[in-house]
């Protein structure tokens, strides 16, 4: 194998492309929520209940791509799928841009769902699970922590555009935004290790004497989904999410239904942000030191205090800023446990077990949702729903402790085959 000439490992150029992709992805991807009001504003002719489509049609686009997600890095590599992701997300942008009906916005939806997927944290993990061996979850959550500031700066920025140059050149400009980056981005990463003669950075003695990702331990995804493991890490994956956004999308409704002022509950809801950030940094670290087992205990734990509050209890203001912290703290387990989750089978076919439990994320941010909703109308309050949910999370538990296996090492990074 041809060795590299830098003085360091390339493994440190892609995660700091990741960076930089997740940053302006944030930028762009981020602020999509700030467009309603403007688009509505300039086609009355759309209906809320119309347009609030388009945010749901994303999610279920996304779903049904990051089911493909894994073929398509086996048959293209990272650099074609981000460059996809780049360029199918400007399309997308520039389609609602030009956008005068609903059905032209559902059009959109189509590249604006799917294709994200290719140049976010799915693509992140799998790329931080190609080139490194250990402390893959701390690597992966500074990546997306970092990277959660563009959500802050495209915010502002999104904002000054709308009252300006108005919704139509806001979504071009942040199309071409992101097709600059990713260039770049695709012009410095390298799809595996063995491409600029480097090996796997802290991998086990197998992952090192691979020549090529087939070649290194763990289950294939079809090995995979043979087990019971699997589905049951699944199913983590579809009801922790459901019961995290059930509450992260309505929880500012909650504020409103106490007769609370705007003023007061806006800036109580970016505390989540806020904390996940600060989680991000310290708890991807902590996950690849003690195990998903336990972390999952530790946010399921957090979560269950979020439940209590909302379901039995008419909290005070200093209790929901707890409450929104700890929601921070609990969005964790959406964003960067998939990564130890994949892990727990072997690097070989991580990308295709990422998106698969990815997939299972957006699908349980789909169901509770609207559960909240429905519980909501039929009730008047969200009160039974966070009742329910504190079953939900015992059921988590019990998958997570009977689904990772118990040999030393394995519920923490690669499993027994990359322990030292």
């Amino acid at each position: 194998m041809k060795k590299s000439k830098l003085p360091f490992h390339y493994a440190w150029v892609v995660v700091v492309a990741t960076i930089l992709m997740n940053f302006f992805y944030s930028i762009v991807y981020s602020s999509f929520s700030l467009y309603g009001a403007s688009i509505l504003a300039k086609n009355p002719d759309i209906t809320r209940t119309a347009y609030s489509l388009v945010p749901t049609l994303h999610s279920v686009w996304c779903t049904v791509f990051l089911l493909l997600y894994g073929t398509i890095v086996k048959k293209l590599g990272f650099r074609k799928v981000m460059l996809l992701g780049a360029l199918g997300l400007a399309i997308g942008y520039v389609i609602y841009s030009f956008a005068n009906s609903i059905a032209m916005f559902y059009v959109g939806t189509l590249f604006v769902g799917m294709f994200p997927a290719f140049c976010s944290s799915t693509t992140t993990g799998s790329l931080v699970n190609r080139w490194f061996g250990k402390y893959n979850t701390t690597l992966l959550s500074i990546s997306m922590a970092i990277g959660g500031f563009g959500g802050t700066v495209g915010s502002i920025i999104c904002g000054k555009w709308l009252g300006t140059i108005g919704y139509e050149a806001s979504f071009r400009n942040m199309a071409i935004i992101m097709s600059v980056v990713m260039a770049i981005v695709i012009l410095v990463v390298r799809n595996a290790p063995e491409d600029v003669g480097e090996e796997i950075l802290w991998g086990s003695e197998a992952d090192k004497h691979a020549k090529s990702q087939e070649e290194r331990p763990g289950y294939t995804l079809k090995q995979a989904m043979k087990t019971y493991s699997f589905w049951a890490m699944a199913a983590i994956f579809f009801l922790y999410a459901g019961a995290f956004y059930a509450a992260y999308a309505n929880v500012a409704l909650y504020m409103d239904d106490l007769g609370w002022e705007p003023a007061v509950y806006g800036v109580i809801f970016g505390v989540i942000s806020t904390a996940n950030v600060i989680a991000m940094f310290l708890g991807g670290y902590i996950t690849d030191k003690i195990g998903p087992r336990i972390t999952i205990l530790v946010l399921c734990v957090a979560y269950a205090i979020v439940a209590f509050v909302l379901g039995f209890t008419t909290p005070s203001v200093t209790m929901m800023y707890v409450v929104c912290g700890l929601l921070g703290v609990c969005w964790l387990f959406c964003k960067v446990l998939h990564t130890p989750f994949a892990l727990c089978f072997g690097n070989r076919d991580s990308a295709s077990i990422i998106a698969i439990l990815t997939a299972c994320i957006t699908v349980g941010a789909s169901v509770g949702i609207p559960l909240a909703n429905i519980v909501y109308d039929k009730t008047g309050s969200y009160a039974a729903l966070f009742k329910g949910l504190l079953g939900v999370l015992v059921v988590c538990l019990i998958l997570a402790f009977t689904a990772i296996r118990k040999q030393p090492g394995y519920d923490k990074v690669g499993g027994p085959d990359a322990r030292d």
